[in-house]
């Protein structure tokens, strides 16, 4: 049985798809196994991943299922008791999975793991905008205030992840965060102080595209977090109006500038 099982879901991801799985490929750490779903691809998807022959890819085409029950399925499918997460349009630095899983085997009380990252726009490198956070007590108090979790960063339990219900699919957006909520009712959660991950921002992003939509689901999260963990409710307060006035008047984002 493999140490870890990768979970990607794919739909139309040929610009992306080949960087993100040979940075699975060529990780450190070789006890994996990666499940990737072709979430009814109509794109050049499908041929892409025929080109590729590891034994260590499990590769599943299917019907658009939606995201939630994609990543469901790929997680219920796995044969490893880590499962690590990875968008399609990401790519991994190569000792992300060696340090993940060391930290994750040292640490039994951990259910949720993180790191650091980088952001790439266009073909600009930036480090991360979101405030990094380490500690258990301090991540489940900031979970009112923001998701300090980028999504292909994480390593999780998947024991944990199926006794919390997993990805609700009655979300569209935020449905990582909201997963977090009920997954560290359960157990602890700790971010590396590791760079170990590229993001890809840009207008090709589902965050980008339904950003509003984004909004106002984190903002029913946020509130869902902030009766859960608690956290400082002046904090609280000030970034829930903050994101009140986003709403009614938006502003240019750092993509349109």
């Amino acid at each position: 049985m493999p140490k870890v099982s990768f979970v990607i879901s794919v739909h139309n991801g040929e610009k992306f798809l080949e960087n993100c799985i040979d940075s699975v490929l060529n990780q450190t750490f070789k006890d994996f196994e990666c499940i990737i779903l072709n979430n009814g691809s109509t794109d050049k998807t499908p041929e892409i991943l025929k080109q590729y022959t590891d034994p260590r890819l499990k590769i599943i085409h299917q019907k658009n299922l939606g995201v939630s029950s994609s990543l469901n399925k790929g997680v219920g499918l796995s044969n490893s008791d880590l499962i690590a997460r990875l968008d399609v349009d990401d790519f991994l630095f190569i000792q992300r999975l060696e340090k993940q899983t060391a930290f994750m085997i040292d640490n039994p009380q951990v259910a949720l793991c993180g790191s650091r990252f980088q952001m790439l726009l266009g073909e600009k490198y930036l480090p991360q905008r979101v405030n990094f956070i380490q500690k258990d007590d301090i991540i489940k108090r900031s979970l009112c205030l923001f998701n300090p979790f980028a999504h292909s960063t994480v390593m999780f339990r998947k024991k944990t992840f199926v006794d919390a219900g997993g990805y609700s699919e009655k979300l569209k957006y935020g449905l990582d965060y909201e997963l977090w909520l009920r997954m560290l009712t359960l157990g602890e959660a700790h971010i590396l102080d590791n760079e170990l991950c590229v993001i890809r921002m840009g207008k090709h992003s589902l965050s980008y595209k339904n950003k509003r939509k984004q909004k106002i689901e984190g903002l029913k999260i946020r509130w869902r977090a902030f009766r859960k963990f608690g956290g400082n409710p002046s904090e609280f307060l000030y970034y829930f109006i903050k994101s009140m006035g986003g709403l009614i008047f938006p502003s240019a984002t750092y993509f349109d500038q």
